[in-house]
């Protein structure tokens, strides 16, 4: 009977493993939903610069129109009215949908962190769906001008385009180009003070003898030089000493002076991610 009982409940122990352990694991493993997630990182495992201010986009867009966004957010990143991301995702990788785009600005750190653009980060996401895209935004707190119904009128206006056109590219492109004339007419660019310019001290003309002495050594120095110009010309005339200037070579696009190729460039946030509304 004892052992009987044993057995039995070894039995139970294992078909309760079997039944509910995976299930469990799942639970414990599985990543959080964006929108479901808690500080420092909210659920996001991006690195924090990336190669473009569109993130997610591999499977969605072309890279053609990725550099196109690149160039209009850089323009408004460099003019220091909004420091903007774009995160693509699908449907069954977001939880909350309008928190999805608040915490990703909150993780990139986006906006400025001081100064008189302070927290000027700006997010769009936008959510795939089998036959359309929901857009939603998240606003930082240096933005207030920047009001709810100008920029749920760029949401809706990228989605109609995407209805039209069943292009995302399409969507993106004028999603950004809207959000592009909206910032700009309610921040004007932010232009750096030019630093004001030393005050050169003027030295005072030489006297006339002391500007005939001057004169006369320079005269002198060139005579004492002379043999040895033409030394140094009849050397390089002959072939005799060849003259190479360090790091010579083709400069191009991706290469650095010195023939080594530069780092691609990488945008990302200056280090504030405050915001305080989304839609």
């Amino acid at each position: 009977m004892i052992v009987a009982g044993i057995t039995a409940i070894m039995v139970l122990a294992l078909s309760f493993l079997i039944d509910f352990t995976p299930a469990s694991a799942g639970a414990i493993f599985a990543a959080p939903l964006c929108g479901s997630g808690s500080a420092p990182d909210y659920g996001f495992t991006y690195d924090l610069e990336q190669a473009h201010w569109t993130v997610n986009w591999q499977e969605y867009v072309s890279e053609q129109t990725v550099t196109k966004v690149d160039a209009v957010l850089d323009r408004l990143n460099g003019d220091a009215i909004a420091q903007t991301m774009i995160l693509i995702q699908s449907q069954d990788q977001v939880g909350n949908r309008v928190n999805c785009a608040v915490h990703f600005l909150r993780y990139m750190k986006l906006g400025q962190p001081t100064g008189e653009r302070k927290d000027n980060g700006f997010v769009f996401l936008i959510v795939v769906e089998p036959t359309r895209i929901d857009v939603h935004y998240g606003v930082g707190l240096g933005l207030p001008a920047l009001t709810a119904p100008e920029l749920t009128a760029l949401n809706r206006a990228a989605e109609d385009t995407y209805q039209s056109t069943h292009s995302l590219d399409q969507a993106l492109l004028s999603l950004v180009q809207g959000f592009d004339a909206v910032a700009r007419s309610n921040y004007a660019p932010l232009i750096s003070p030019t630093p004001p310019r030393e005050t050169i001290n003027q030295q005072p003309l030489p006297s006339e003898p002391l500007g005939i002495l001057t004169i006369c050594g320079l005269l002198c120095m060139g005579i004492i030089l002379l043999p040895f110009l033409v030394w140094m010309l009849s050397r390089f005339a002959r072939g005799g000493i060849s003259y190479r200037p360090s790091g010579s070579g083709s400069w191009g696009r991706g290469f650095s002076p010195g023939g080594g190729r530069s780092s691609p460039p990488t945008r990302g946030g200056s280090g504030s991610g405050r915001s305080g509304r989304g839609n």
